[in-house]
């Protein structure tokens, strides 16, 4: 499949991939809600594309905003599927929690919230898999730290220090 960055494998039908980076079935490729005879593919620069928007939104609306550009996913060991955001721009895709405190004064260690992920799940809930015709969500009031450039691969990081992808054989 040439547009997988790397292939690890699979099931009938579905295919294990690597793309940007995600781990994602068949990188991205979907032909649910593609015109017949076409396949809706990933953008070639899924930040690039969301900093596009959202400077386009921001001019014609006059405001600040952050943009996300989801897909859905798959989660191991889970069925169905729920939002991924696979490009973001102008607001911090994660929360770190480590060094401030739980509930019972003890410091957190290693928590850090994917935020731009939550919003995907919370948006991609609404906009629907089939024929719902919902093609974005405006999420109000919610507690993002703003930041004017591309920020998906601030939510990203490599095989080796991933739990999942350290332990996946051949992952880049």
């Amino acid at each position: 499949m040439k547009e997988a960055d790397d292939i690890l494998g699979g099931v009938p039908g579905f295919l294990l991939t690597v793309k940007y980076g995600i781990l994602t079935p068949n990188a991205g490729v979907d032909l649910k809600n593609s015109p017949p005879g076409t396949a809706t593919l990933w953008p070639t620069n899924p930040d690039r594309s969301a900093t596009q928007l959202r400077r386009s939104l921001e001019r014609r609306f006059g405001t600040r905003i952050g943009v996300e550009i989801v897909d859905s996913h798959v989660t191991a060991l889970r069925l169905g599927t729920i939002g991924l955001a696979i490009g973001l721009s102008g607001f911090m895709p994660v929360r770190d929690y480590r060094g401030v405190h739980d509930l019972f004064g003890r410091p957190v260690r290693v928590t850090q919230t994917n935020v731009a992920d939550d919003m995907a799940a919370a948006a991609h809930l609404l906009m629907g898999e089939s024929s719902e015709r919902v093609g974005g969500v405006l999420i109000r009031g919610s507690a993002i730290e703003r930041a004017s450039r591309e920020g998906g691969r601030l939510a990203k990081m490599t095989a080796t220090k991933c739990l999942i992808g350290s332990n996946l054989l051949h992952i880049g």
